[in-house]
């Protein structure tokens, strides 16, 4: 019988076994890249299926960007920031 105080260098680092112990885990991409690139895949998704609804890029296109001057006019609106400049 082989004596439970002996260890073998190959097989064990400091005292637990070489295959006993964690692999460390990678990092994935920063969580701010990450975000950034779910966020164009959304919007290219968007942009994709406005275009086959309205049957091209160019009329999906125009759709969008009239929700994105939607968009701003009711945030400025909300900001409180006029809407024209004022007249002398």
């Amino acid at each position: 019988m082989a004596d439970p105080e002996v260890r073998f260098p190959e097989t064990y680092v400091s005292g637990v076994p070489v295959w006993a112990k964690r692999r460390r885990k990678r990092s994935g991409l920063n969580p701010l890249l990450n975000t950034l690139i779910v966020l164009l895949a959304l919007f290219g998704g968007v942009v994709a299926g406005v275009s086959l609804r309205t049957g091209s890029v160019e009329k999906g296109g125009a759709v969008i960007d009239q929700w994105i001057a939607l968009a701003a006019a009711k945030w400025n609106e909300a900001a409180g920031a006029p809407t024209a400049p004022p007249g002398p």
